[in-house]
């Protein structure tokens, strides 16, 4: 329990600062980027020293595209019944259907159940979420908003993403073995994403926000944190998948809305206040979620 103390210290560390405006405003985007390029990157090498070749294994990255296709279609249809407008609705589907599960999930997985579970949710987030966000989600806003896409650009902007990178030279690695100060290296910045991940989060909190929106918050956050891991509970359960790497999955799937995909639906100005009320509130109940989860686990 001390690792999730030390990530709620840090989130609280986050929050602290910004009110007191002891940080420049746009300090999270500076750890962000450290994170996204030096922390988790590192994080992957060391954790997929070994990766087990097994399908169960890669069955869970299958489990992001799961959530944020339902998800999609969920509040695609409510567009339809006149719930919201198209930006609304987008914005929901994003960040309802993208989970964090690298900058709180690996943390949390780490603190509820052990290193031993990292690589689970490693495979998750770079062959799940991440591809998902590549590979289906930036192509279909672009086609609903604008009427095209190109695929070619998804796979560019793939191709260059540090922990995608990162992925690649981790099975290589497999083969040709480099030397041990590689994952010495690797182990030592790595312990830096957990804490700089959550003072990223807590830097980023927003309460003004939620009160603004209170019925798509409820639709929203209640896809995301109750009605999506349910889901992938019963999908992987009638699949017969593996009952101690299942947690991890239905874990994974209760965080709250990723940081990256947040800032795509910002960037295409898809109804940025509600997303950064997502976030905000998404990110802080995912933690006690993750929690119930532990609890029911047994």
């Amino acid at each position: 329990m001390i690792a999730l103390f030390v990530l709620l210290v840090c989130f609280v560390a986050g929050v602290l600062l910004r009110r007191f405006r002891i940080f420049p405003e746009n300090a999270h985007t500076v750890l962000n980027s450290f994170i996204i390029y030096i922390s988790l990157p590192a994080l992957i090498i060391k954790s997929l020293r070994v990766i087990p070749m097994t399908t169960a294994y890669f069955s869970a990255a299958l489990m992001p595209w799961l959530v944020f296709i339902v998800s999609a279609v969920l509040f695609l249809a409510l567009e339809k019944l006149r719930f919201w407008d198209r930006n609304t609705a987008l914005a929901l589907a994003i960040t309802a259907g993208l989970g964090n599960t690298s900058f709180v999930g690996i943390p949390v997985i780490e603190a509820l159940y052990g290193r031993q579970y990292v690589p689970v949710g490693i495979i998750i987030d770079q062959m799940g979420t991440f591809l998902t966000v590549s590979l289906l989600v930036i192509p279909l806003v672009d086609f609903l908003r604008i009427g095209e896409f190109s695929l070619r650009l998804a796979f560019r902007n793939l191709f260059l993403f540090p922990p995608f990178i990162a992925l690649l030279c981790a099975f290589v690695f497999q083969y040709l073995r480099p030397v041990e100060q590689v994952y010495a290296v690797a182990e030592r910045l790595a312990d830096t994403l957990a804490p700089l991940a959550l003072t990223s989060v807590g830097l980023q909190w927003q309460w003004q926000a939620v009160s603004r929106f209170a019925r798509e918050l409820a639709f929203g956050l209640g896809y995301k944190l109750i009605l999506a891991p349910a889901l992938v509970f019963a999908v992987y359960s009638a699949a017969n998948y593996n009952r101690d790497l299942l947690k991890i999955v239905v874990l994974e799937a209760t965080m709250g809305p990723m940081i990256t995909g947040g800032i795509i639906a910002m960037q295409k100005n898809l109804n940025p206040p509600l997303v950064a009320a997502m976030l905000s509130l998404g990110i802080l109940l995912s933690l006690a979620t993750s929690l119930l989860v532990k609890a029911i686990w047994r």
